[in-house]
């Protein structure tokens, strides 16, 4: 069920524009800041594998991953999937941990298919689960843009956000029983050409020197060098 204050943030976001923009905080619990931050996403691989993940939830045909190697400080995540509504986002923003798949509130958001809450619209059956795949990118860098739209949509919504650390989000609310500012969102509409266009890109900035130094070592590429002709010669039928 949606609440009072995910449908009011809801409706500001619908009514924004790029001169009444919409700022707000990014809640959680300090069990679902702690998952985020455990490590189990400090791979470049393991954060980008869950943006994947939700582009297949959102029926993408097409994700495209795009950086600016060899410096890589910026990393862009790019697919044709359904996009998230005004409602939808706003739903993802105050429910962290929470997420609408697999829940009946999924269909009224465009998540789900409405008759199998265990599928897309489109019919995939779903595989993400625990609604951080997209703030696994914390790992990587503390700020990051979405950029969506739907179909039919005459607007794209944009959302800048800016992730606390989690020592930090700790320190600003000690003495207080669960809700924590994760960090601070800025969102707001603006205009599309492309009104039958539909997706979501993710744009990742100022990425961690540790991840960087990550992407830039020769050992990673030669890895997934070698793992890539493994297939090749494994998918070579036998005379």
């Amino acid at each position: 069920m949606t609440s009072k204050s995910t449908s009011d943030l809801a409706r500001r976001i619908a009514n924004s524009a790029p001169d009444d923009v919409v700022d707000t905080e990014l809640k959680t619990s300090e069990r679902v800041l702690a998952r985020v931050t455990d490590g189990i996403y400090r791979q470049p691989g393991s954060a980008l594998r869950e943006l994947i993940s939700n582009a297949y939830d959102a029926d993408a045909s097409r994700v495209v991953i795009q950086t600016d190697r060899p410096r890589f400080s910026s990393i862009t995540v790019a697919d044709d999937g359904a996009g998230m509504t005004p409602a939808s986002l706003a739903h993802l923003l105050q429910n962290i941990g929470g997420s609408a798949k697999r829940r009946p509130e999924g269909a009224g958001l465009g998540i789900t298919s409405g008759t199998d809450a265990l599928r897309s619209p489109g019919g995939r059956r779903l595989i993400g689960r625990i609604g951080i795949g997209l703030f696994s990118v914390s790992q990587l860098t503390q700020r990051f843009q979405i950029t969506t739209k739907v179909e039919g949509d005459p607007f794209r919504t944009v959302a800048t956000i800016v992730m606390r650390q989690y020592g930090e989000a700790i320190d600003q609310n000690r003495g207080e029983d669960e809700n924590y500012e994760a960090g601070r969102v800025k969102v707001w509409r603006e205009p599309a050409s492309d009104i039958e266009s539909h997706g979501t890109t993710i744009t990742l900035d100022g990425i961690r020197p540790q991840t960087r130094r990550t992407l830039q070592s020769d050992g990673v590429w030669s890895s997934i060098e070698l793992a890539e002709r493994d297939d090749e010669i494994n998918s070579v039928p036998s005379p």
